[in-house]
């Protein structure tokens, strides 16, 4: 069969309950990674929104050939909070692509249709060079604000790994320059007296109130309430964050979220969340503690991610963080279903916060 009979064969519909464990397969064919029935449920049913998956599909001869997922979210948006789709998972097999006729355009056009019919406001995600090459030709998608990539080296083992034959003098030599990194965070920075530090394994409902104190630090970013942050760091399948919290007199003021995973010959770091009531020095000592723990489970490097006006910015740089290139996808785009929200405010840099937390790829 010719391509264009093969596209004449497709449909285009929504999600049906039942389609699941087919849609969980295709992913882990697609992408080669072995996700679990499980975190397919908890990512798409047990959204902070909606348990109705956002899904739009692609069928050839009754079989599944491609997808245009995304997850719902809250976005607090200057006073108000307004509806938001991140895509996530999409895919399309290679005989069914096609430029703006293929099965990826119609697939786009279908969800679009289906965010503006219930109420969405605005779409943005973080693709990897290929996704974003394909959304600014193919989809219309914009660029939304400028995002940087922050590096900090917590060891030099997987840097002297690619240049040092032996594994003695490599192990040696990244253990102690772990040491000597863990030794100057200790020494550097004041903690802040009164102020207690906890590793938590979940949320209860005064992160609330935190919320309600930093939200409006900042006039966009996504809401980071008890549902939203359970949801997504806690009730994952094989959990792997790590959350830091900071509490004066008995009120929580601050909190950083890391998580680590070895990736080809290093063990990378991941700051996931920072976040602190305004002008309040708890952050400078929730990311030293932070990283003196990345530094104990031997992790190589730290990335973080912060848009490039954020205040924030200058807590990482005092801690030796720096702007690093091409260690990370910093893309960032949208497209805007609603008037409700404005492109002019959209994309001022100096009203985000972002992090890695919102983005499912880490």
């Amino acid at each position: 069969m010719n391509k264009k009979n093969m596209l004449d064969t497709i449909t285009i519909d929504a999600y049906k309950n039942g389609d699941q464990e087919e849609l969980n397969n295709l992913f882990c064919d697609v992408f080669s990674q072995k996700r679990s029935l499980r975190e397919w449920e908890w990512k798409f049913k047990e959204s902070p929104i909606d348990s109705r998956p956002f899904i739009i599909l692609a069928r050839s001869g009754g079989k599944i050939v491609g997808q245009y997922a995304c997850i719902s979210l809250w976005l607090k948006y200057q006073d108000k909070l307004v509806k938001a789709l991140q895509p996530v998972d999409n895919f399309v097999y290679n005989d069914y692509r096609g430029g703006v006729k293929g099965v990826q355009a119609k697939l786009m056009q279908k969800s679009n249709e289906t965010a503006a019919e219930n109420g969405v406001a605005v779409g943005f995600g973080f693709p990897n060079r290929t996704g974003y090459i394909i959304g600014k030709r193919l989809f219309n998608h914009k660029d939304l604000i400028k995002i940087e990539v922050l590096f900090k080296r917590l060891s030099w083992r997987s840097a002297l790994k690619r240049r040092v034959k032996w594994r003695f003098l490599v192990n040696f030599a990244g253990w102690i320059s772990s040491l000597v990194i863990r030794f100057f965070l200790a020494i550097k920075g004041k903690s802040v007296s009164r102020v207690k530090y906890t590793w938590v394994s979940t949320f209860d409902e005064s992160i609330n109130l935190f919320w309600e104190k930093v939200k409006d630090q900042y006039a966009i970013m996504v809401q980071r309430d008890f549902v939203y942050l359970n949801w997504r760091y806690c009730r994952k399948p094989d959990n792997t964050y790590h959350i830091l919290r900071a509490e004066l007199d008995g009120s929580i003021v601050g909190l950083v979220i890391v998580k680590y995973e070895d990736y080809k010959d290093a063990r990378i770091g991941f700051i996931m969340e920072s976040l602190a009531i305004k002008d309040s020095p708890v952050i400078d000592s929730l990311l030293k503690r932070g990283l003196m723990f990345l530094s104990r489970n031997k992790v190589d490097f730290v990335l973080a991610r912060v848009s490039s006006s954020d205040p924030v910015k200058r807590a990482f740089y005092k801690k030796g963080f720096s702007q690093k290139e091409d260690v990370w996808n910093s893309h960032i785009v949208y497209v805007r279903y609603s008037s409700h929200v404005e492109e002019s405010v959209l994309c001022d840099t100096s009203l985000w916060h972002v992090s890695f937390g919102d983005c499912d790829a880490a």
